[in-house]
Parts: C-alpha cells; sequence; structure tokens
C-alpha cells in the first residue's frame, strides 16, 4: 500500500469548454483524492484559458486515482464542465509526473478541454 504526500499543481486550463449562456465563465479546478480529500483552486473570471498556478497536498495512503473536475462557477449552482480520473501509479513510482489531462462530460464524448497538472510524490 503506498502511503506518502502528493503534491499536485493546477499550473493552468486550456480550451474549456463555455458553459455560460451569456459572456465567459468563471473556471475552477476541483481535485478529489477519496471523499473525505478534496481540494479547489480559485475561480478565475472571463477566460477559457485559465491561469492558476495553485499547489496542494495530498496524504496518500493506498489511493490510486486522483479524480480532476472542472466547474463552472456560477450564481445559483455551479456547473460542471467536465472530469477524469488521473491514475498514480506514474508519480509514485518516478516521484513526479507532468501531464495534460483531456477533461469530458462523460466517459466516452467530446473533449471539454484540458487541464495542465504537475505532480511530486514523496513517500512516507
Amino acid at each position: 500500500m503506498t502511503k506518502g504526500a502528493l503534491e499536485v499543481t493546477v499550473v493552468e486550463a486550456k480550451k474549456l469548454h463555455d458553459e455560460d449562456w451569456i459572456g465567459k465563465g468563471d473556471p475552477y479546478v476541483k481535485l478529489i483524492l477519496d471523499k473525505f480529500n478534496s481540494q479547489a483552486t480559485k475561480p478565475i473570471s472571463g477566460t477559457n484559458d485559465p491561469k492558476y498556478n495553485e499547489t496542494f497536498t495530498f496524504n496518500v495512503d493506498g489511493q490510486k486515482e486522483l479524480e480532476v473536475e472542472v466547474w463552472d462557477k456560477d450564481v445559483a449552482k455551479d456547473d460542471l464542465i467536465g472530469k477524469n480520473d488521473v491514475s498514480l501509479s506514474k508519480v509514485f513510482s518516478s516521484g513526479q509526473d507532468d501531464e495534460w489531462v483531456k477533461i469530458r462530460r462523460h466517459t466516452i464524448g467530446f473533449t471539454k478541454g484540458e487541464v495542465h497538472l504537475s505532480m511530486k510524490f514523496t513517500s512516507a
């Protein structure tokens, strides 16, 4: 069982699908390790190509993937743009990983944009 500290930097996103009828979206990225561990970036207003450069640390205790969700901040209810799961096997084996994650609304379907993640892992 893998244990340690996972550091995830949400660098940026590109070509995010605009969920708003009027104007540009206010996208933010939510990282979910499990139902007890999730963290999110601040929303960036008025762009479909936001730059975040926000870093989050998770304590890994056997989890094998990280769920990445992209949301559009709204007044009433935030809209899900899309999501995808990222396998943590590469970052566990090499200590780091840098990848663009394709975001989809459904398992099969059109890409709703991409999120650039930079990850580091230090085993306990």
